[in-house]
């Protein structure tokens, strides 16, 4: 098992949390404060990716990224026919969906694997989005595709030419966005391919170790400029201009980066060192935490009951942030309870507990 970088751990971990508070806000949802969060917290999983990135041998990479992206996401669907079940047959306010109220509807939500609600063109068929999990299949394929694309063998300029492949790959995905969706997010995974090129020339060029404080600055300009403009759609490549949301993604992502190296190289004293243990939990079980946020979002009533409850006893801000802590808690249960139960183990943290059959009959 490759070792872990506590730093990359760090980020992981700020961003999953962003994540969940993002998802959270009720009526701060338009603020300009979740536009913030929107600007980074998708991308940045793409970027980490990227600066990560070394070539993979295709059937390899395939068969293990099936497993540690597509399993949890058909496992996490799973469990969402298994409450909505149950509410069928129990009909109750705490476990009950809140977008999908058909077994048709949840089917094909999660056959087309898209993250918001979308029309399809010429059959004007309403397609509802299978929630936060679209990343995991957008993950999936952009993997891939970014990996097809670096081991293109293009000896002479070979990083510009994949470069100028990268770039004309998220043009078509932005493109396509303005008159279909395509399954599996595809969309989401062809501008995500920018991101992953982004990570790699921060580590191929030693860029998060450059020690000036000028393009640190540039980026956080950039950031916030981008924030004023609205709120960054990764899931449904949706913002008012989207090259600008994407620099903006990048830049963000740049930023959380050398926080988090500055994190992980400072602080040695208990307190902080409980805070970076917090937050690499976190970034390790981020995969985890993406299905079992979406299951909370969608299937458990828990939190609109916090909040209507806490908005009769204090102001609507305080309520918010007990709902966060609510949401935080629910996903940190969970994760701590996986590793107990064999198979979803298995499905969910499938890179330490794999299954016991041979795998290699399962592609």
């Amino acid at each position: 098992m490759r070792k872990r970088i506590e730093w990359i751990d760090i980020a992981r971990g700020i961003a999953i949390l962003f994540v969940i508070i993002g998802h959270s806000l009720g009526k701060y949802t338009t603020s300009y404060f979740t536009n913030l969060i929107f600007v980074f917290h998708m991308p940045i999983f793409f970027v980490l990716s990227g600066y990560l990135y070394k070539k993979k041998h295709k059937q390899k990479f395939l068969k293990s990224s099936y497993f540690n992206l597509i399993v949890p996401y058909i496992g996490t669907v799973l469990i969402a026919f298994l409450l909505y079940t149950f509410y069928r047959f129990h009909n109750n306010n705490i476990i009950a969906p809140s977008r999908i109220f058909s077994y048709k509807d949840l089917i094909v939500s999660s056959i087309y694997g898209i993250g918001s609600v979308a029309t399809l063109p010429v059959v004007h068929y309403k397609i509802i989005g299978i929630g936060a999990i679209w990343f995991l299949l957008a993950f999936f394929i952009g993997t891939q595709l970014f990996n097809y694309v670096m081991l293109l063998p293009i000896p002479e300029h070979g990083l510009i030419i994949k470069g100028i492949i990268i770039v004309i790959l998220a043009f078509f995905g932005m493109y396509m966005q303005t008159y279909v969706y395509l399954p599996w997010s595809i969309n989401a995974a062809l501008v995500a391919q920018v991101f992953f090129f982004a990570g790699y020339i921060f580590k191929k060029f030693n860029l998060l170790g450059y020690k000036g404080k000028i393009f640190l600055l540039f980026s956080i300009l950039l950031w916030v400029a981008t924030a004023t403009i609205g709120m960054f759609g990764l899931d449904n490549v949706n913002f008012p201009n989207m090259y600008i949301g994407i620099i903006g993604g990048i830049a963000s992502s740049y930023v959380v980066m050398r926080f988090s190296m500055f994190i992980s190289s400072n602080y040695d004293n208990y307190f902080s060192k409980g805070v970076k243990a917090v937050l690499c939990f976190y970034g390790v079980e981020s995969l985890s935490i993406f299905c079992f946020h979406l299951v909370d979002l969608d299937y458990i009533q828990i939190w609109p009951l916090i909040m209507s409850s806490c908005s009769k006893v204090m102001p609507y801000y305080g309520s918010i942030i007990v709902g966060i802590l609510y949401r935080i808690i629910f996903v940190t249960i969970i994760t701590l309870i996986v590793p107990h139960i064999p198979v979803l183990r298995s499905i969910y943290m499938h890179r330490r507990y794999r299954f016991r059959i041979d795998e290699n009959r399962m592609l």
